[in-house]
């Protein structure tokens, strides 16, 4: 049975949660890309996919708190593909370590760069993946009763 969630503290700890998932499929969702060479936008689907599962089953947040959080978190994770993609390819091209690429390279130039390599797909894609993310995360009908129900 899922508790009640009310309060600040808990729609806080919610947000860092679903931040922290965020930025873990972002990391897995960059492998796939590096591997190909290329970028992979329309993996945004099943990581939206994902993250409304882990925001409604895991971190127990439903009705449009949920959706919102795992909107998001994968907009969140889009954008933090897109700026490690940025860092790996500069890293690349100067052979550098990626951990020196990121510090030396700053949020700043690598949001800029990720967004000058976004296209207007990009962005279609990143917001069907939100919205998939709220409508998993968003419950269809309660659940109560039933045989096969835990107590």
């Amino acid at each position: 049975m899922p508790s009640e969630r009310s309060g600040p503290a808990t729609l806080l700890f919610g947000v860092l949660c679903a931040a922290t998932f965020g930025f873990a499929v972002g990391a897995v969702w960059m492998v796939p890309q590096m591997m190909f060479g290329r970028a992979l936008p329309a993996l945004v689907l099943p990581a939206g996919w994902v993250l409304g599962v882990v925001v409604r089953r895991w971190l127990r947040f439903q009705g449009l708190t949920g959706a919102l959080l795992a909107a998001g978190a994968t907009l969140l994770a889009a954008a933090y593909t897109a700026c490690l993609v940025a860092a790996a390819t500069i890293a690349g091209m100067m052979g550098m370590g990626l951990g020196d690429t990121i510090s030396d390279a700053g949020p700043g130039m690598l949001l800029a760069l990720a967004r000058l390599a976004q296209g207007p797909g990009d962005y279609v894609l990143a917001g069907a993946g939100a919205l998939l993310a709220a409508l998993v995360a968003f419950p269809l009908r309660s659940r109560r009763g039933g045989a096969l129900q835990k107590p």
